[in-house]
């Protein structure tokens, strides 16, 4: 895996919320990119999404990846937190901690945990000792990185829990139809909809109890199901809904039912 191995034809919200799982090599890769880096002034390049032409990436991006940096860039996240953290992410992928992410967490210094807390925009302090090895792994990832241990189409980032869609096992059907039917879509209403088919995949999580219903994510008929699922309620319920929902959605699902054919 190369650190620039994102389809640059995505937005950053479709990529982040189809996160890659981090493969053998993405560990020595990183950290040969933070070799280059090391504060250097001198600039690599990458291929552009829209043309053969090359477009400039920085060290720092060659090391951190074109989608984080693009994320720190959305929250504002200051240069010197980006630099502390590339550094911190090398020091763990070095010292071959990442089996045990929470230990690792452990020898931070309170400033370099903040450097963490700063860069992912976490609302809490960390406590590593209250971590699962989810949570503390992924912590220890760029954005467009994540794991998720126990297959459950949610990923912890500290103790916070947030979604991923399509799920990883998803058919390469379901994940092109997907990109297609949310290409160039507003931010809010990818969010809205990935929530809504991830809620018809995975079920519906109540407090901390298991999820109820669900269907197989490695099905591309269930992801069908979703879609004609959410029509008929759209048809079923049309005079019940909010002014303007049942014309806004329908054209979406129907597109995205047509292209999973």
């Amino acid at each position: 895996m190369t650190l620039h191995a994102l389809d640059n034809s995505l937005s950053t919200t479709q990529r982040m919320l189809r996160t890659q799982t981090p493969d053998a090599g993405f560990f020595a890769a990183f950290q040969a990119a933070y070799a280059q880096y090391d504060g250097a002034p001198s600039r690599a390049t990458s291929p552009s999404a829209s043309t053969s032409d090359t477009v400039s990436i920085s060290p720092l991006a060659q090391a951190l990846g074109q989608t984080h940096m693009e994320m720190a860039a959305r929250r504002g996240v200051a240069a010197e937190d980006e630099t502390a953290f590339a550094g911190i992410l090398n020091r763990a992928y070095a010292s071959g901690d990442m089996d045990n992410p929470a230990a690792f967490l452990k020898t931070l210094s309170q400033e370099e945990l903040g450097v963490i807390q700063r860069v992912h925009s976490l609302g809490a302090a960390i406590n590593p000792s209250s971590l699962s090895k989810e949570g503390a792994y992924n912590l220890l990832l760029p954005d467009g990185y994540s794991v998720d241990f126990n297959r459950d189409g949610m990923e912890e980032k500290g103790e916070g829990r947030g979604i991923h869609f399509p799920p990883r096992d998803a058919p390469q059907a379901v994940v092109d139809a997907w990109n297609t039917a949310t290409q160039g879509m507003d931010e809010g209403d990818l969010l809205t909809y990935s929530l809504v088919m991830h809620s018809a995949i995975f079920g519906i999580h109540i407090g901390d109890g298991p999820a109820t219903g669900g269907m197989p994510s490695d099905s591309i008929d269930s992801y069908r199901t979703a879609a004609s699922n959410y029509l008929d309620m759209l048809e079923r319920l049309r005079g019940q809904l909010p002014a303007g929902q049942y014309e806004h959605d329908k054209p979406f699902f129907t597109e995205l039912r047509a292209l999973l054919g």
